[in-house]
């Protein structure tokens, strides 16, 4: 029985552990680790084979020095355990986005740092609304150049980004992209709406964060502009500016 219950333990990690390790890119980035875990699995397999093939687990758990044998494995299962726990632990403090993500989610990218569009089905929870970044796949280099909200609204990066370093290293790259061409967009924005022909054009030609953005910095200017110069008039006519704004967008929601 207590041979059963430390081969139980040592299968459930086992189990856990052996996609994680079968990674060339864990195993790289987790060598001392990735070597104890060679041992755990020679182990194992060599046991479960023998079970397979004695068929008499009266047999098989009642070998000489096995109950030490899997007590000692297990310990090294415990240590494996923990470094990887603390191999986990640095990449979301180099990254802290990463604590959006669970274990398995955050494993799963580490473990295809040499394919970087494995972090594209987690964008959403690291970014919010950010489904999806662009790569160029006609380049080996796989270079980001933009990124996607969820309603496919598409924001050009100022800079390209080229995914060669660590995964947390590139992300904060991006990271940094994302607010110095949101800050870029912006300005852009503001001038824009001075010189597109309608206002509702220039809805439509800018990312929705921008739209509402610039109708805030120029609603706060022409009612401060509407005070200054007729006073309780001024903002009267200006309520009619802006009921007409008003109507003009939900006809445009109403439109396909």
């Amino acid at each position: 029985t207590d041979v059963l219950d430390e081969w139980m333990s040592l299968q459930k990690n086992w189990m856990y552990l052996e996609p994680i390790f079968s990674s060339e890119d864990i195993v790289r980035q987790m060598p001392t680790e990735g070597k104890k875990f060679q041992g755990v699995d020679a182990f194992f397999r060599r046991m479960m084979d023998e079970a397979v093939e004695v068929k008499l687990i009266i047999n098989v758990t009642t070998q000489e020095n096995l109950l030490p044998q899997f007590h000692k494995f297990n310990h090294e299962i415990e240590l494996i355990l923990k470094g990887l726990n603390q191999y986990l632990e640095m990449k979301r403090l180099a990254f802290p986005r990463f604590f959006f993500l669970s274990n398995d989610e955050l494993l799963e990218i580490l473990s295809q740092t040499k394919d970087p569009l494995a972090v594209n089905p987690h964008l959403g929870k690291c970014f919010e609304n950010i489904v999806k970044l662009d790569f160029d796949e006609s380049k080996p280099s796989l270079d980001i150049s933009a990124m996607y909200s969820g309603e496919g609204e598409r924001v050009d990066f100022l800079k390209t980004i080229i995914p060669t370093a660590q995964v947390e290293a590139w992300l904060l790259q991006v990271e940094g992209q994302m607010r110095e061409s949101l800050a870029d967009m912006a300005i852009n924005c503001l001038k824009a709406y001075k010189t597109e022909k309608t206002r509702q054009d220039w809805v439509l030609n800018w990312p929705g964060q921008m739209v509402l953005a610039g109708s805030q910095f120029y609603w706060t200017q022409e009612v401060e502009e509407a005070m200054s110069k007729a006073g309780a008039k001024g903002v009267s006519d200006y309520v009619k500016v802006l009921n007409k704004q008003l109507d003009n967008i939900t006809t445009m929601a109403r439109d396909p």
